[in-house]
């Protein structure tokens, strides 16, 4: 573990001593043909459109990492999806006793059955 943390630092410090040495032939290169304060600011620019690639490649890959991740979630819900006839036909004893319990809850309050198919009703179009 900590030799990651070494290499990645090291990494770090050589990207940093890359930019400052581009930046500064940037600058050497062009202070003679624009002087001081254009070769500043070219450097300055240069590093703001480095930095903004940067951050699209950022974004990129973020936005790539989610609408895979929503790929991955949609998939385990469809996956874990079950209905109630793919349960009648695994269990189809279990199906044989919760429709036997139903129907004489039904045959003893019908007001209950009543109650319960008007509020279905309400719900459908």
């Amino acid at each position: 573990m900590m030799d990651r943390v070494v290499a990645t630092a090291a990494a770090a410090a050589a990207a940093v001593m890359i930019v400052f040495a581009c930046g500064f032939a940037i600058y050497a290169l062009l202070e003679p043909m624009i002087g001081p304060a254009g070769a500043a600011g070219s450097v300055a620019m240069a590093a703001g459109i480095g930095l903004i690639i940067f951050a699209l490649v950022l974004q990129h890959r973020a936005r790539k990492r989610e609408a895979e991740a929503a790929l991955a979630r949609a998939q385990a819900a469809e996956e874990a999806q079950f209905s109630l006839g793919d349960i009648a036909r695994d269990r189809p004893l279990v199906t044989l006793a919760v429709t036997a319990v139903s129907s004489l809850i039904a045959a003893r309050n019908p007001t209950l059955v009543r109650e319960l198919v008007g509020f279905v009703a309400r719900f459908r179009r």
